[in-house]
């Protein structure tokens, strides 16, 4: 069961931990079967729903060990199966190909990020203050996923047109949470009129250079990281208090 294997502290099982809260997770004792039993049709939807989710995590466990191992180009889905401690026909119910478990590992490492910016007690605060912990909790989450974020850029150009445009609305859509926190920002006076939707894509670019970069970057401690971003995004945008 996916529940057994969420003990350690790497981060890469705090990610899945955090997926199985969003997706709802339930894996409900099987009961037993009698020719008497018969389960409710929103019942049957439920456990078939949750089965799915459960076992698409365990494929994207699988396919990290197997990455982690030879990289996305030679693993192969035989072997992928074998870690998710499932057969091959059966993996294949859950995913169509392995351009689907490229995708799927982009959705369970976002989707933390996406209930993060959701949060109402983080949507609490002032449009700075909402930015800077926007730019510090996606920091610390590339610092968690910069193998698996890489991966994605990397691959992306490889998709197929219906898994590529998935990866690209899936962008888009986290995209659309900085440029709502700026949107408020502009409209409050605290910052500048901008365009938002131009400068919310090249926020979260910039802050993504932490992966894309790392190579040349990583050096450097995360906290000088977040400093520097915070001090040139809010030297961009805050608005002026009074006008000469």
């Amino acid at each position: 069961m996916v529940l057994s294997q969420l003990g350690g502290d790497s981060s890469k099982k705090r990610n899945i931990a955090e997926a199985l809260c969003v997706f709802r997770v339930i894996v409900p004792a099987e009961p037993p079967v009698t020719p008497a039993a018969k389960p409710t049709e929103a019942v049957t939807k439920e456990t078939l729903s949750s089965t799915a989710e459960t076992r698409r995590l365990q494929i994207f466990e699988g396919a990290c060990k197997v990455i982690a191992r030879h990289g996305f180009g030679n693993a192969t889905m035989r072997e992928i199966a074998r870690e998710a401690g499932l057969s091959v026909p059966l993996m294949y119910k859950y995913i169509k190909d392995k351009d689907d478990i490229l995708y799927l590992i982009m959705t369970v490492n976002m989707q933390g990020m996406f209930t993060f910016f959701d949060n109402e007690e983080f949507l609490a605060g002032t449009p700075e203050e909402n930015l800077i912990k926007a730019v510090d909790r996606y920091i610390d989450y590339i610092g968690e996923n910069r193998k698996y974020i890489n991966l994605v850029y990397s691959e992306t150009r490889s998709l197929n047109a219906e898994n590529k445009l998935k990866v690209f609305d899936t962008e888009r859509a986290f995209m659309k949470r900085w440029q709502v926190i700026i949107e408020e920002g502009v409209e409050q006076g605290v910052f500048k009129p901008v365009n938002t939707e131009l400068l919310a894509n090249l926020i979260y670019f910039l802050c993504t250079s932490w992966a894309l970069r790392h190579w040349s970057i990583g050096h450097f401690p995360t906290q000088e990281i977040k400093d520097s971003l915070h001090s040139f995004i809010l030297s961009g945008l805050k608005a002026e208090m009074s006008e000469s």
